[in-house]
């Protein structure tokens, strides 16, 4: 187990340095830079343009920059936002809270729900609740959230002015405790669904598809044979070892969760790390986008290596030597 673990750590830091190297020599292949955004406009000359690239460091060879980066990276240091002058990390650490916050119950919640459904619709296979349940999860997936998120905002908001349409709280709230924590889950409601309905569809196709190779295999007939109840070879085998590869995609939107929902975040201008990202990148704000992709893979790698091991409590067959 220990060699097990050590060999994924040194695979996963290998995998963060090359998602480091690709995302630094993509941005530096991208058009336009944080001098343009801010002073592009401005009747500045060339020259001036020339000298604030020279002060940034933004004209010297690339491979000067890249371990430039690396050094600074390798000191805790994620750089600071040229738009700004905020220290990256700074900048992460107010708005990751933020993003949890709304997307890890989101992703619970429809995981707990998707999983419960995609059984429901295997063990009444060709039935009409498999139907309904494959119709509403089709539905689902292939609703984009962003725009799922506006009809929310005309329904629930502009219409019916049950919910807010924006933000993480009331603008110019001096409310704290309990009050505030209410005023957030308000703010908060509207963003979950939208999220646990494109989440809870993928859930539920895949636990179907899992549940409906594991009911075909011979093991079921011979735990049948031995006396078991149909709920106990339902529940105790069949789903326990379907539950694999949905641990899998679980482990993976919980890796890339810190990188929140972009659009989701931007429809509902909720305060979160995928605004930053998706702000960062019209400013050309480089800095900061390669500071969100360092932590998105990195917990996309610790992540994987969690759910690696649970596979040892979901399936005991499973040994690492």
């Amino acid at each position: 187990m220990y060699r097990y673990v050590a060999g994924r750590v040194v695979q996963g830091l290998l995998l963060v340095i090359v998602v480091i190297t690709l995302s630094f020599l993509f941005i530096q292949l991208a058009p336009g830079d944080a001098v343009s955004y801010l002073y592009g406009t401005q009747s500045l000359s060339a020259e001036t343009l020339a000298r604030i690239r020279h002060e940034w460091g933004l004209d010297r060879p690339l491979w000067v920059q890249y371990s430039s980066y690396l050094g600074h990276l390798l000191s805790g240091n994620l750089g600071y936002s040229q738009v700004n002058g905020q220290p990256v990390a700074y900048m992460l650490g107010a708005m990751i809270p933020n993003t949890l916050l709304l997307m890890a119950p989101s992703i619970m919640i429809a995981a707990a729900i998707g999983i419960l459904l995609g059984a429901i619709a295997a063990r009444a296979m060709d039935s009409w609740k498999d139907y309904t349940i494959g119709t509403v999860s089709l539905v689902g997936y292939s609703t984009p959230p962003f725009w799922l998120g506006i009809i929310f905002i005309i329904i629930f908001a502009s219409m019916l002015r049950w919910l807010p349409t924006q933000g993480m709280g009331t603008l110019g709230s001096q409310a704290t405790g309990l009050v505030r924590g209410l005023d957030t889950v308000r703010h908060m409601v509207l963003p979950t669904a939208v999220l646990v309905w494109w989440y809870m569809a993928a859930f539920t196709r895949l636990t179907r598809v899992a549940m409906l190779e594991e009911l075909s295999k011979p093991y079921l007939t011979t735990a049948r044979m031995k006396g078991l109840s149909e709920r106990r070879v339902f529940l105790h085998h069949a789903l326990r070892n379907a539950a694999k590869p949905v641990l899998t995609i679980l482990g993976l939107h919980l890796g890339t969760m810190f990188a929140g929902a972009v659009m989701t975040e931007v429809v509902f201008a909720w305060p979160g790390v995928g605004r930053l990202l998706f702000n960062a990148i019209i400013q050309h704000d480089y800095p900061v986008v390669l500071g969100i992709f360092i932590v998105v893979g990195s917990a996309v790698v610790v992540t994987n290596l969690i759910i690696d091991l649970l596979y040892v409590l979901v399936d005991p067959r499973i040994r690492y030597v």
